[in-house]
């Protein structure tokens, strides 16, 4: 198998053999194009709740983009990185005990923030992989 991309006519995502994708769900509880889980190992859309992933939230220049990171615990701020067409800022944190390192991108009044479960359970994944750096490298707004 290959890695396969994913593009919903909102935004495209390189999902690397290994990975599945599945769609998020907005704040009234319906699926939501503009947010996408792409978890390790993932079969079913339930393998998000015990499998490491990103969930990659898209903001449009219609959207309004805030920031929550005053809910973790245990903020730390990353370096801010360049990888493809981005330029990632961050910080990693734990909320309920759960890894995570969030990133935003901030180009042409378009946002993508990114949440990287980084631990769950046995399962692990971190900004150092190569399937993690071609999904975040490959993240772009579909034409």
């Amino acid at each position: 198998m290959k890695d396969k991309i994913f593009n919903n006519g909102i935004m495209s995502v390189v999902i690397p053999q290994g990975w599945d994708c599945f769609y998020g769900i907005d704040s009234e509880g319906n699926k939501s194009e503009k947010k996408l889980h792409v978890f390790k190992g993932a079969e079913t859309e339930f393998d998000i709740f015990s499998r490491a992933g990103l969930t990659i939230c898209f903001y449009g220049k219609e959207d309004i983009f805030i920031t929550i990171r005053e809910f973790y615990d245990n903020v730390q701020d990353i370096e801010p990185f360049e990888l493809g067409e981005h330029r990632w800022t961050g910080y990693t944190c734990t909320s309920f005990g759960y890894h995570y390192t969030m990133l935003t991108s901030f180009r042409d009044g378009v946002v993508f923030y990114v949440m990287l479960l980084t631990k769950n359970g046995e399962y692990e994944i971190s900004l150092e992989d190569t399937d993690v750096k071609t999904i975040l490298e490959s993240i772009t707004q579909a034409d």
